[in-house]
């Protein structure tokens, strides 16, 4: 049985189970469950979301062949976010998760 693939703005996410705490990079609440598929992932960029949020999703996928810097910069801005990931070396003192997919920073 294939999994059912929802595009939005050229993400592709799909119904996942959360291995590791995880907030969902559109309400950046914690993602809750145990059991059965918890959240949508998106196959292209990792972007990790609730069920009920992957409809609300307005920036378009970051991994597209087609967005270009100015489209980036212009959602930077708007939303607080760095889009896609930058990364730097940071010691985190208490348990923190990326803004950009959720998952936990080691």
């Amino acid at each position: 049985m294939r999994r059912r693939v929802h595009q939005i703005n050229g993400h592709k996410f799909m119904a996942t189970y959360l291995r590791q705490p995880t907030y969902c990079s559109h309400c950046r609440e914690f993602i809750w469950g145990v059991f059965g598929k918890q959240g949508y992932q998106c196959q292209v960029c990792t972007c990790v979301v609730h069920k009920r949020c992957h409809h609300l999703i307005v920036t378009a996928c970051t991994c597209q062949n087609n967005i270009n810097k100015v489209d980036s910069k212009i959602a930077e801005q708007r939303f607080g976010i760095n889009i896609p990931h930058k990364f730097s070396i940071h010691n985190y003192k208490v348990p923190t998760f990326c803004d950009h997919c959720g998952s936990l920073l080691w």
